[in-house]
């Protein structure tokens, strides 16, 4: 650990007994943007800390026959039909197993079938307020100009993924140009990001140092005075060194520069993907956001792709299993396609993307034709030495992932658990 980090963990544990002294809970301190604000940044801003990212993305209906059919991956990691496209990159990959029966996948908490899909991002777990990108976005996303991204391929804006209980967070963008304009036209400066985004954060904690001076005495205000002092000193020297902080490719960013399609309609699923993939990387690596969500259609699952006949849920309940795994191999595609892309990209702070961001996919179904909520096709990728890639690891259902993606983004403890037992053990290292 270098001087700079271990004198920042310090001034934290220090500043965390002067809060505590102050008569203020550390519960409320978290719960709130002062939490984001002084807890989250402190450790941000220290040099040797990398920025983590995450990246949900939602594939609906399960996979044929369930994961131990047609996903789930052999203890020497060979693929299965609807897992084959990952071959190249599956060595970034952690798959999952369950607990109880190493040959199948895990359980979804609440059961599958159609309908209330906000349970795969955690909308039902006892005493949450909501999914975990919301939850994120209210600690990690707090001092982000987008507190967290959600983004839709052929959604048509139905049935979201993220909800507060059962009301559904409908802000999804379905159209990659929308979502490029709202991302980087006038409501958000782009230029500097870096800039901008340690603004943001000093702004949050300039605000929250004022809301708790009223409640300190002389001596405690006098402290808080310093170190607000040492916040005002930090936005100067941003300030002095503003116009070097925009990562390559953010001043001015060009939509589709390859010229793709992208019509909103079911035969350009693919071209509408990758459009919405770049949206998604050229937001985190420009720092943006921290938090995005992808949801790839629906529950029902009324929708095509590219090359494929008939609509995807045709294809589930055909009776057909072939039918059901050309398609269920065709996200897969997808998604090896996204983390080929965080592989390929370079991280403004060294390394390429893939090495900071931690994919999830999701599902809301173990089998679709049969609706099951067990040996379900859960999945992380990349996360960089953080995480035990490679692997099959053990865990017992969906809830506990997501606390393991709290744990990875540091907000574990901070933000209401999913799961009484805690995150999976054996994915972070």
């Amino acid at each position: 650990m270098s001087h700079e980090k271990q004198a920042a963990l310090m001034q934290r544990r220090n500043f965390l007994k002067f809060i505590g002294k102050a008569g203020l809970s550390l519960p409320l301190l978290q719960a709130s943007s002062l939490g984001a604000g002084m807890l989250l940044s402190r450790q941000a801003l220290a040099a040797d800390t990398a920025q983590r990212r995450v990246i949900f993305i939602y594939v609906p209906d399960g996979t044929p026959q369930g994961a131990s059919y047609s996903f789930l991956p052999s203890a020497n990691l060979a693929l299965k039909t609807c897992s084959q496209p990952l071959e190249s990159v599956k060595d970034e990959c952690v798959f999952f197993r369950s607990r109880s029966d190493a040959s199948k996948g895990i359980e979804i908490i609440g059961g599958g079938g159609h309908g209330n899909s906000q349970r795969v991002l955690g909308a039902f777990a006892d005493g949450v307020g909501g999914t975990i990108d919301l939850a994120l976005e209210e600690t990690v996303g707090a001092t982000s100009p987008v507190a967290s991204l959600r983004l839709g391929v052929r959604t048509r804006n139905l049935d979201p993924v993220s909800a507060r209980w059962y009301s559904g967070v409908t802000d999804y963008q379905d159209n990659p140009q929308t979502a490029f304009e709202k991302l980087f036209g006038g409501a958000v400066d782009t230029s500097p990001i870096g800039a901008r985004r340690d603004k943001k954060r000093l702004e949050i904690n300039q605000a929250a140092l004022a809301k708790i001076k009223t409640k300190l005495g002389t001596y405690e205000l006098q402290r808080l005075e310093q170190h607000q002092a040492a916040i005002e000193k930090l936005k100067t020297d941003i300030d002095s060194t503003s116009s070097s902080s925009t990562p390559m490719g953010c001043s001015d960013p060009t939509f589709n520069p390859s010229g793709l399609s992208a019509d909103l309609v079911d035969s350009e699923f693919t071209n509408l993907f990758a459009l919405q993939t770049e949206n998604a990387i050229l937001a985190l690596k420009c720092d943006i956001t921290r938090v995005v969500t992808i949801q790839l259609g629906t529950h029902q699952s009324d929708f095509g792709v590219t090359g494929l006949d008939a609509d995807y849920h045709t294809s589930v309940h055909s009776g057909n299993l072939d039918f059901y795994a050309e398609y269920r191999t065709y996200f897969s595609e997808r998604i090896a396609h996204l983390i080929e892309r965080l592989k390929a990209e370079d991280d403004p702070n060294g390394g390429k993307m893939i090495d900071s961001t931690l994919v999830v996919q999701v599902t809301d179904m173990g089998d679709g034709g049969s609706h099951t909520g067990s040996d379900a096709a859960f999945m992380f990728a990349g996360g960089g030495n953080a995480v035990n890639r490679g692997t099959i690891i053990p865990a017992d259902n969906h809830h506990q992932l997501l606390d393991t993606a709290a744990e990875y983004m540091g907000v574990y403890g901070v933000i209401k658990p999913y799961d009484a037992n805690g995150p999976v053990s054996g994915i972070l290292v």
